[in-house]
């Protein structure tokens, strides 16, 4: 094969771009009554105040056993799957707010009033392609809610914080 047949490969590829992709995060009802979340407001411009998502590892605690002389292997249990979420902010740390008070109320509530869902959509990249669901990450709660960097030695920069999830059950959609 000739160098630029390769050329030719490579520049017929449709790659996917990591910048293109929705994320929608759904709370219960409870919960966005008690964070003041507007799913009209909140949710449908999530996505502008997305810095980055750190999709979760797929792994497991493997069985590896010493049985006659040779290695039984075999994948064990499911790890959590954990994934993040880098924000920036706006309103005087507004969804810093929101996803701090979800957090710690959740540490008081029924597993089925705290959970959350959380969708990530790959956009398309290509014209005569549509969006596709890549992962719906359900029965997820918030693990920790990082800090924030308040430095009067930076310039005027908008606010980040990221937000790190966890999740029992992803469905992963072919």
């Amino acid at each position: 094969m000739a160098f630029s047949d390769d050329v030719v490969k490579i520049m017929n590829t449709k790659w996917s771009y990591s910048n293109t992709y929705d994320v929608q995060i759904i709370f219960t009802e409870r919960m966005k009554e008690e964070i003041n979340w507007i799913d009209d407001i909140d949710g449908r411009n999530l996505n502008i105040f997305i810095v980055s998502v750190n999709t979760p590892d797929f792994s497991n605690t493997p069985i590896e056993v010493w049985v006659g002389g040779q290695y039984r292997i075999h994948n064990g249990k499911d790890e959590l799957y954990r994934f993040s979420v880098t924000f920036r902010d706006s309103n005087q740390m507004e969804l810093y707010r929101k996803f701090l008070l979800a957090y710690r109320l959740q540490k008081q509530w029924y597993f089925d009033d705290a959970k959350i869902k959380v969708i990530l959509t790959k956009e398309a990249d290509y014209v005569n392609e549509s969006d596709k669901i890549l992962m719906t990450l359900s029965d997820s709660m918030i693990e920790g809610v990082s800090n924030l960097d308040i430095n009067n030695n930076n310039d005027a920069e908008v606010s980040e914080f990221t937000v790190k999830f966890k999740s029992t059950s992803p469905e992963i959609i072919q």
